[in-house]
């Protein structure tokens, strides 16, 4: 896993900036949420750390290496989006492969790895699939065994609880987290879900208008916001909530 930073990282597009001046740092084996309402840049800060977009200004660093001018294909990183992005013409163990089919990775040791990581996450038996006929949970799964396959230096998630039914979000919030942690990943985690971010992450960027407003553990923004905005987006309505992570 590699310590992310981010130095003064500025993001314009034409006359609106979506990211203004953010600076942050991931260290290995650490996940950072990245808290705020929609529109206020923290996808467009996880695109950028991915490569899928070049700032205006400032740098992206993975341990000591400079990869703000790198393609998205050298940059070794992970990718777990809401909206699955599963491949219906392969297999589920075909879809969690590609990643390592891509880097030249032998048959046999692409089929294990697979294995391996959809039995980890509890959906073994649901290899020879077609992904299409798996339930929303599933496929987000899926998605993340895909995502880890490969070993990145990096793993990003952009919303990766949306659309799923409270239950289900509440299970794989807590099998997920286990799994983070378990693993050791370096990771932003996109949300815009407070409770969410609280029980996944270790500690929390709350962002707000391209700023980042506070950073700080679960309890120390829960408990001590740094500005107006931090405390009227973060406030919970069930204070005795188990903050897993503090």
């Amino acid at each position: 896993m590699a310590r992310i930073t981010l130095d003064s990282v500025r993001k314009r597009y034409g006359e609106t900036i979506a990211v203004d001046g953010v600076s942050l740092t991931v260290d290995d084996g650490e996940i950072v949420g990245m808290l705020g309402p929609s529109g206020c840049g923290k996808t467009t800060t996880l695109r950028t750390v991915a490569g899928f977009e070049t700032p205006t200004a400032g740098t992206v660093s993975f341990d000591e290496r400079d990869v703000t001018h790198v393609p998205p294909e050298n940059r070794n990183v992970g990718l777990v989006f809401q909206e699955y992005a599963l491949f219906d013409n392969m297999t589920v163990r075909g879809n969690v492969a590609f990643g390592l089919k891509m880097r030249g990775v032998g048959k046999s040791e692409r089929r294990a790895r697979a294995g391996e990581l959809l039995d980890m996450l509890g959906i073994g038996e649901m290899a020879d699939r077609d992904p299409t006929t798996l339930s929303g949970g599933q496929q987000q799964r899926v998605g993340l065994a895909r995502a880890l396959a490969i070993e990145p230096s990096v793993l990003l998630l952009d919303e990766p609880m949306t659309g799923l039914d409270a239950k289900l979000k509440a299970r794989l919030r807590d099998e997920v987290g286990d799994l983070l942690t378990e693993l050791d990943v370096t990771g932003l985690y996109v949300t815009h879900d407070q409770e969410e971010a609280m029980l996944m992450c270790d500690r929390i960027a709350v962002m707000n208008e391209g700023r980042i407003e506070q950073v700080g553990t679960p309890r120390e923004v829960y408990e001590s916001p740094a500005t107006e905005f931090v405390s009227e987006f973060v406030a919970l309505d069930a204070p005795d909530l188990p903050f897993v992570r503090w």
